[in-house]
């Protein structure tokens, strides 16, 4: 028997960078009651055995680790460029980098994303995480949200400026957050194309893009397009990981 009555949750991230990401994702786990612990491709030896796993958000997802879904080419206005760069500063800045890949952190996730399902385990994707949960299942990627997006402007921004709507009346989704649309915040480049054969869409944002992949008949994984570790200060938020640690609780 575990001397530590909290469930031990694994949250994935790179070796370099993800800090902010890891503090807060950290802090909303000890919120809900669990103790996270922190799983890098560098420290990765092997164990995948924890009562819950996260699959953080961070860098793209590799093309040869996605199927991608075709997209036409969109003709973007010089003033929506604009103002999306006047609005959300992280846009501006991100448009100056070239697109980060980590091979090594894809397929360390992928073997927890493989444990958790053979193993019954409550996991819960986030941003990146939840488009690799749906790649690794064969779902497809759409390399750009700009496809989805035409002529709106793409939000890049921690805070909650996005409204999540719900396409299930009847979805795991529903049982954590409520049934009152979520506000949501936008950190990605990449979106989910098809889901998987084993998954479900239950919430969209008006723009098409989706926001959260649920597995058919299944209550103990979930993936969200959002951050919710940042928006820690508003209840609905803090449920997601208080759904993840109860879960894991059971588990372990």
């Amino acid at each position: 028997m575990k001397s530590n009555p909290k469930p031990d949750i694994a949250v994935t991230g790179p070796n370099t960078g993800g800090t902010t990401a890891w503090l807060f994702t950290a802090l909303s786990v000890k919120l809900a009651g669990g103790k996270a612990v922190r799983v890098t491709p560098e420290k990765f030896d092997g164990k995948l055995d924890y009562d819950g796993i996260i699959i953080g958000g961070g860098s793209n997802i590799h093309p040869d680790n996605f199927e991608q879904e075709d997209a036409p080419e969109v003709e973007r206005s010089l003033f929506l460029r604009f103002k999306e760069n006047l609005f959300y500063p992280m846009e501006f800045f991100t448009g100056w980098s070239k697109p980060v890949y980590d091979k090594d952190r894809d397929e360390m996730e992928m073997q927890f994303i493989d444990y958790a399902l053979v193993n019954k385990k409550p996991i819960l994707g986030i941003c990146r995480g939840h488009q690799l949960l749906n790649a690794s299942l064969g779902g497809t990627m759409y390399e750009s949200t700009l496809p989805l997006l035409k002529n709106k402007m793409r939000i890049r921004s921690p805070f909650a400026r996005k409204t999540v709507i719900y396409t299930q009346d009847d979805s795991l989704i529903a049982e954590i957050a409520g049934d009152d649309p979520i506000e949501v915040n936008a950190i990605h480049s990449q979106a989910v194309g098809k889901p998987a054969d084993d998954l479900e869409v239950t919430a969209k944002e008006e723009a098409g893009i989706t926001q959260v992949l649920e597995k058919k008949g299944s209550d103990v994984v979930l993936g969200v397009q959002w951050h919710p570790e940042y928006l820690f200060y508003l209840t609905v938020h803090r449920n997601i990981f208080k759904w993840l640690v109860n879960k894991a609780a059971k588990t372990a």
